[in-house]
């Protein structure tokens, strides 16, 4: 049976011990002047700041090969405009944003530009930001499987497959995944096998 393509960003599910994912996550800030949307599930990465109260470090969307510090989770209520939606940040907009940052999370991501094969577990993989959408606030986030391979400074590890009768290797697969290119660990990534 194919697999069918959904895609909607990264997901937390686990930790790398087998601890379940709690929602354990910190807060971010993305100040006004970064000119893109955000939803939740895309990557993100430090921008070098913090909100006014220095209390929350800034953030923008990480591009393909970045250093990342996670995945967003959540936003906080936008207390100027409490009709917006909860899951998005309309670009040019001041938003609070929780993510998930722990450099043990196990995130659930499609596949998308390629075919994986069980080959291809345990190498390394670049993220693609995508194409999301603003009417359902989903990210468009997907592991891009033209880049595979052993390098150390891909900013993912293929973990597995997602264990589930509904998904398999191949094309639109979901997969499980691990940032190796984490702004918090101690090294810039580990090579892949």
């Amino acid at each position: 049976m194919a697999n069918t393509s959904r895609i909607s960003g990264f997901r937390p599910v686990k930790h790398s011990t087998g601890a379940p994912y709690n929602g354990q996550a910190n807060l971010y800030y993305f100040p006004s002047t970064d000119g893109t949307a955000a939803y939740v599930g895309d990557v993100v990465k430090l921008a070098g700041s913090s909100d006014t109260d220095g209390n929350a470090p800034t953030v923008t969307l990480a591009s393909a090969g970045d250093a990342v510090c996670g995945v967003i989770v959540g936003f906080l209520p936008d207390p100027t405009n409490l009709n917006v939606a909860g899951q998005g940040r309309a670009a040019s907009t001041a938003r609070y944003v929780w993510v998930a940052d722990a450099p043990d999370t196990v995130y659930e991501v499609e596949a998308s530009n390629g075919t994986p094969a069980v080959t291809d577990v345990g190498l390394n993989i670049n993220h693609a930001v995508g194409t999301p959408s603003a009417t359902f606030a989903t990210s468009g986030a997907y592991i891009d499987f033209g880049t595979e391979a052993t390098t150390a400074t891909l900013t993912f590890k293929v973990l597995s497959f997602v264990a589930r009768p509904d998904n398999a290797p191949g094309a639109a697969a979901k997969m499980l995944v691990k940032i190796n290119n984490h702004q918090f660990a101690s090294s810039t990534g580990t090579a892949g096998v």
